[in-house]
């Protein structure tokens, strides 16, 4: 019997190794799978920038409450204004009470005033000046070296008291043929307790050739305010009427009146830039304490017992009386209410005045409601702003700094499974390449066998057998 046995493929094979198998895919998802505690501290630094963020974005609300208050810290809701403008004075502040004064202005204060008595042919050329200057101010020698005025022209003998001398200011004038060293004092006035309006500015000592001459003597304003007598070196005068400031700008002495009267054509403005303020703060407080439960995977919400100290303080602003004896007295009595939210709003509560009407009631009570030092808004805003955001002690100041630290320490965890990964991507794609490398030449051997089996016996053979 005879059988025959035929083949078509190569005698030699190298079985799955040459299956073409996607190695970067391989390596990728193995990576994968060991990076997850390092996505997990990147989930974590991640949530700690957010709740940075927050904080910085509260920081700014309550800086923006306070700027809100300070501005009516000073005149509060409804300023005491006078009624017109004067022709030797500028009035600026509020007054503390409506009413009217009387101001009255003989002299304005003026700077001494020096000027060389010789003239000079040049400013820029040696003056030929020999020794010394040095100045004495409300008959007090300056305690600095005297200036040498040896071998210096007049521009740098000027140069040379504006560094030495801060008092005065140096320059050099000329009337279109000669130059002169003039020195002015940049306060006005002398000392009250002088009599003799000369010391405000004088040379001491041998003149060196300048020749200096007076001037202008300095003179201190004088005026009377509701019959009361007023010396100073200055032309802003304080504390002659309360909460008011006059800048003197003239001296006609004319007796002048001035009408204060309460000025709410902002108030409404003003109210509300503190509502809103206000209404900013807790509004960022609420989405933390009572978060969006849907949201609270990716706002990462604050935790923490500064947050629920805060919100406190800000309500206690309700409950807080500024004393005295008005009408108002409190924020309620210019009808400004909590809501049921935590914000604050006005005209809302029933039969009460609205807040127009109130302020128009007891306008200074309204002032003093924010203006009282302690007890008023501005101050209870300002301690509650400064118990969060002062550099040494502040809440918030302190939890950015636990924060930082925190996304700190997580840095080091990155980089530590980044460095790993890194090497372990190294690691595998030098094994997979080794691994195709063995495959190739594997690879090759098998095809050259295939090769030399078919160039010796054909691309087949047969075996006959009888039986």
């Amino acid at each position: 019997m005879a059988s025959t046995i035929s083949t078509t493929g190569p005698l030699f094979q190298a079985g799955g190794l040459a299956s073409g198998l996607d190695t970067t895919s391989i390596v990728n998802s193995i990576i994968t799978s060991d990076s997850a505690a390092m996505t997990q501290a990147q989930a974590e630094q991640a949530a700690y920038k957010v709740q940075i963020s927050t904080v910085a974005t509260i920081t700014s609300k309550l800086q923006a409450l306070q700027s809100a208050v300070d501005a009516l810290g000073t005149s509060g809701l409804a300023p005491i204004r006078a009624t017109s403008t004067y022709a030797d004075f500028t009035v600026s502040g509020s007054a503390q009470s409506e009413g009217i004064s009387t101001v009255q202005v003989t002299k304005m204060a003026l700077a001494a005033k020096l000027r060389s008595g010789t003239g000079f042919s040049s400013a820029q050329t040696d003056a030929g000046l020999t020794g010394s200057l040095q100045f004495s101010i409300d008959g007090a020698t300056v305690p600095s070296t005297a200036i040498t005025v040896t071998g210096l022209s007049l521009s740098a003998i000027a140069e040379a008291i504006n560094k030495q001398v801060s008092q005065v200011t140096a320059s050099v004038v000329s009337d279109g043929s000669k130059y002169y060293l003039s020195v002015s004092r940049k306060s006005t006035g002398y000392a009250t307790t002088d009599t003799d309006p000369s010391d405000a500015l004088k040379i001491v000592g041998t003149d060196p050739g300048l020749s200096f001459q007076t001037l202008q003597s300095a003179q201190n304003a004088s005026l009377t305010v509701d019959k009361m007598t007023i010396q100073s070196q200055s032309n802003t005068i304080t504390g002659a009427i309360p909460g008011v400031t006059l800048s003197l700008t003239g001296q006609s002495d004319a007796a002048t009146t001035v009408t204060f009267a309460s000025d709410s054509s902002s108030s409404a403005a003003s109210i509300n830039n503190f509502i809103n303020a206000y209404n900013d703060v807790v509004t960022v407080l609420a989405s933390q304490l009572q978060p969006d439960p849907s949201q609270a995977a990716t706002n990462n919400p604050l935790a923490g017992s500064y947050l629920l100290s805060l919100e406190s303080d800000m309500r206690s602003l309700f409950s807080q009386s500024v004393g005295g004896s008005g009408a108002v007295q409190t924020l309620s009595d210019l009808n400004i209410s909590l809501q049921d939210d935590g914000t604050i709003a006005t005209d809302k509560l029933p039969y009460q005045n609205t807040f127009a009407e109130a302020l128009a009631a007891d306008p200074s009570g309204a002032n003093k409601l924010f203006t009282t030092a302690k007890t008023g808004i501005t101050a209870l805003v300002d301690a509650l702003v400064s118990k969060q955001t002062d550099s040494v002690s502040g809440a918030l100041v302190g939890e950015t700094k636990e924060l930082n630290s925190d996304v700190s320490a997580l840095d080091g965890t990155i980089n530590y499974w980044q460095t790993y990964l890194d090497n372990e991507r190294t690691r595998l794609t030098s094994e997979f390449t080794a691994m195709e490398q063995t495959i190739a030449t594997l690879n090759t051997a098998s095809n050259y066998l295939t090769a030399l089996f078919s160039s010796s016996t054909g691309s087949s053979y047969k075996t006959t057998s009888n039986g």
